[in-house]
């Protein structure tokens, strides 16, 4: 009998007050939608009927509501959600919510609170006033840290803040103040990463001026530097915690199954041997026509590109990679990838050990020279 891996439920809302100048992600003006939160509600639903039987036996670990803005969903809408979801639901489950601090209050987080959400992660970019406008968001920092604190009054010990580092124009200074008001807030987890220019956003075409390579280096090396200080563990690329680690987001890394609902929502699950995927329509009205039409896009990925995609999530977490988990995840032998992790391991990426293998210093900030080897 094939061993189960554990699985964890995604659950996209595709809006936001406004779209962010940075912003790939699926997500959409608000304003501008001919879908009510009533019928994708239905959607989601419907959706999570029809392939909760996918899941077999297995019960979720994690429970994640990205988006877009999930805080703009109300919590007497979540709670019809809820409902569906939470016999398939651990005991100990960790249920995230993304928020924007514009658009909670202490009231709706302790709405949130108890539906059963039990993770917040606040999307809070900077502490910067003059930052927060160029990036497009609609809080500033005063809202920021009223919302981080609102966040402790309603009740969340597992508190997650995004902060962003090399904004347009940021020296050093101000990047390691992003990380002191953040670590100061009550925050036990702290997703800090840089920002990317996107091709497909107004950055991407309107490029600001951004901090030289040399300053980025130095933002970064400080960054962690001070982290540590501060008792926050970098364990995976841009993950760093005091206590407890994100566990939908190693669902992922450690190349788990998980289910996706919403629009443009992806799903990963093991029938069998066969390793297979989903992603949903992007645009809100066509996906909500899709679950009507009761279609199902699973399709199995070729076992000749696992390989990649399991470096690609795996080696982003810190933590040795025991030699049997490519096999258990993947129903492919070691000897498909070992001669390319032994190339790694001769060009100082990789360190061997009796149990497995792990990414060296050099490893961490070459990562990419490894995962073109399984290209």
């Amino acid at each position: 009998m094939i061993d189960l891996l554990p699985v964890s439920l995604y659950i996209h809302y595709p809006w936001c007050i406004r779209k962010c100048p940075y912003c790939d992600f699926n997500s959409y003006p608000k304003n501008k939608s001919v879908c009510t939160d009533e019928s994708y509600l239905n959607a989601l639903i419907i959706d999570f009927k029809q392939n909760i039987n996918l899941i077999s036996n297995r019960k979720f670990n994690a429970v994640y509501f990205g988006g877009g803005t999930p805080s703009l969903f109300s919590p007497k809408l979540m709670e019809k959600l809820m409902h569906e979801i939470s016999p398939y639901c651990e005991e100990n489950c960790e249920i995230s919510m993304e928020a924007n601090p514009g658009t909670v209050s202490l009231e709706s987080l302790k709405d949130y609170r108890s539906l059963g959400v039990n993770r917040i992660s606040l999307g809070v970019q900077s502490f910067d006033d003059r930052e927060l406008k160029l990036l497009g968001r609609i809080h500033d920092s005063k809202a920021a840290i009223e919302a981080c604190n609102n966040v402790i009054k309603a009740g969340f010990d597992n508190f997650n803040i995004d902060i962003m580092h090399g904004l347009p124009e940021q020296t050093t200074q101000k990047a390691l103040a992003d990380i002191k008001i953040a670590t100061s807030l009550g925050c036990n987890h702290l997703s800090w990463y840089e920002l990317t220019l996107e091709e497909d956003t107004y950055f991407g075409s309107h490029p600001p001026k951004l901090p030289n390579e040399d300053n980025l280096a130095d933002i970064e090396e400080q960054g962690f530097v001070l982290l540590k200080e501060l008792g926050f563990n970098r364990y995976e690329v841009s993950g760093y915690t005091k206590d407890r680690r994100c566990q939908n987001n190693l669902n992922y890394w450690f190349f788990y199954d998980y289910l996706g609902i919403g629009a443009g929502a992806h799903s990963k699950i093991k029938i069998g041997d066969k390793t297979c995927r989903r992603g949903n329509p992007q645009d809100p009205s066509s996906y909500i026509e899709e679950v009507k039409n009761k279609k199902n896009n699973f399709f199995e990925v070729k076992k000749s590109d696992l390989p990649f995609e399991f470096m690609l999530n795996r080696l982003r977490v810190f933590d040795e990679t025991k030699y049997d988990e490519f096999e258990n995840t993947t129903r492919l032998n070691f000897s498909t990838v070992k001669d390319k992790l032994e190339k790694a391991k001769d060009d100082g990426l990789l360190q061997f050990s009796d149990t497995g293998y792990a990414l060296t210093d050099k490893g961490r900030w070459m990562l990419n020279d490894i995962l073109e080897l399984f290209l």
